[in-house]
């Protein structure tokens, strides 16, 4: 039986999600990412409490005591200073860490591999000033850079898209940009620019289809890096902004009652390190799959 382009691709993807789904690892971090977009995208429904709302004191065998309070079956993973249940809030968080690890990493392929493609497919003046411009992006602190758009622009959810698109997009443009050298020299894209496809067609058809395994694999395995970076960035005051729930944020507030109340760091902790192995076990099945070379 012969099969049709399309045919075959179908069995590709159809092999490529079975290779994937034989990996134990791979298979429970997509299993858990599933469940964690589940979570954050139902988040309102789910969460027991208003992450919200404020309770300044409690009774507890006739004593009335004051926050944090510890987990119990009113509050899983007990409360902040200010009696806000914190799996309420770790329950947003996930939505909100989610988005942002989504949107920036999206962002960061539009640019990295635009500017990439361009830079390898036009050799010159625009490739020159390209690199060196990525050069410059990669020789300082990503994190401080960061911080810097954000206090110039103002700490809010979309300026912390902004600063970590920004800062990540160099390393996307080297690696497309690598990619785009070593397939530009190729006997099919000589030919097709010898039978008159201009520049467009010919990145459209012949490069970037070439070139889509490593790129999946970046955009994968840069979610966490952008996850970590928001992290950053609000532990230090710089990113999400109270009262909008992160992960961060929430590990940042309770610094400071870690004697007292270690839950209050410990469980939104284990909740960010939980995110990030997910999605690395994730981009390792990605690389043995898509682009074993690489690895």
């Amino acid at each position: 039986m012969i099969l049709s382009r399309t045919d075959k691709s179908d069995v590709g993807r159809i092999s490529v999600l079975v290779r994937l789904w034989r990996s134990k690892s791979t298979a429970v971090s997509m299993v858990f990412i599933v469940i964690l977009a589940v979570v954050g995208l139902l988040a309102p429904v789910i969460a027991p409490k208003d992450p919200t709302a404020i309770e300044i004191f409690r009774e507890v065998e006739g004593e009335m005591i004051n926050p944090p309070f510890p987990p119990s079956a009113e509050n899983w993973f007990g409360t902040d200073q200010l009696g806000r249940d914190i799996f309420s809030r770790v329950l947003y968080a996930i939505r909100t860490s989610l988005v942002i690890g989504l949107l920036v990493r999206g962002g960061v392929m539009i640019v990295g591999v635009g500017l990439g493609l361009m830079a390898g497919y036009l050799p010159g003046i625009v490739a020159k000033a390209t690199m060196r411009l990525t050069d410059v992006m990669l020789a300082f602190p990503a994190l401080i850079i960061a911080m810097a758009v954000t206090a110039i622009l103002g700490p809010s959810l979309s300026t912390v898209i902004i600063a970590l698109v920004l800062v990540s997009w160099p390393d996307v443009t080297r690696l497309v940009y690598g990619q785009t050298l070593g397939i530009r020299a190729s006997d099919y894209v000589v030919a097709a620019r010898s039978l008159g496809a201009n520049n467009f067609r010919i990145i459209a058809k012949h490069i970037l289809p070439n070139i889509a395994s490593p790129i999946i694999v970046a955009f994968s395995m840069g979610i966490p890096g952008a996850i970590m970076y928001e992290a950053g960035l609000s532990f230090f005051g710089f990113g999400i902004q109270p009262p909008m729930p992160s992960l961060g944020l929430i590990i940042s507030d309770g610094r400071g009652y870690m004697t007292v109340a270690p839950w209050y760091t410990i469980f939104p902790g284990l909740t960010l390190v939980a995110i990030v192995l997910a999605f690395n076990f994730l981009g390792e099945g990605l690389i043995d799959v898509l682009d074993p070379r690489s690895k």
